[in-house]
């Protein structure tokens, strides 16, 4: 709806008066490139700190020995800023199968200063298994990964 009223400014100001319509258009497009230039910086930068998160998830009764709670999810932070929040998707396959059989989407708000690993321990959810749900549910006999959706960064460390 923006651009449309915009373009209708400039065709308006095409007809009453070319140079100031010129003049528009030029610092139009000026503020438009500086916005896009730092909006594409700042996610850039975002997509590289999330990247700098890695996960994995699996079985530890060593780590989580609460039967509740069996899937062990570890964090590291690789980034430079300490990490606040994280969503993210808890997946497994069956071993052998290509198809996601549990998904999960969980958050863990624990605070990682940079460089430090977090471990949580997490219940599975009765209804993050694909239909038809198993009636037996084994869990080794699925390999669990972490897919990162979304990092809230600490603003102290910029």
């Amino acid at each position: 709806m923006a651009w449309a009223t915009a373009i209708a400014i400039l065709v308006f100001l095409f007809l009453l008066h070319r140079r100031l319509a010129y003049f528009a258009l030029a610092l139009a497009l000026a503020v438009g490139t500086m916005l896009w230039f730092t909006t594409e910086k700042e996610a850039g930068r975002r997509t590289a700190e999330k990247q700098a998160i890695s996960a994995r998830a699996g079985l530890d009764a060593d780590a989580c020995p609460d039967p509740v709670r069996p899937i062990m999810v570890e964090f590291t932070n690789g980034s430079d800023r300490a990490v606040e929040r994280l969503s993210f998707n808890l997946t497994a396959k069956l071993k052998g199968h290509s198809t996601i059989g549990y998904r999960a989407f969980l958050r863990n708000d624990s605070i990682m200063e940079p460089g430090q690993s977090s471990v949580t321990c997490y219940a599975t959810l009765p209804h993050g298994f694909s239909s038809p749900r198993p009636q037996t549910i084994n869990l080794d006999d699925y390999e669990w990964s972490v897919d990162i959706s979304l990092a809230t960064f600490s603003d102290n460390n910029r």
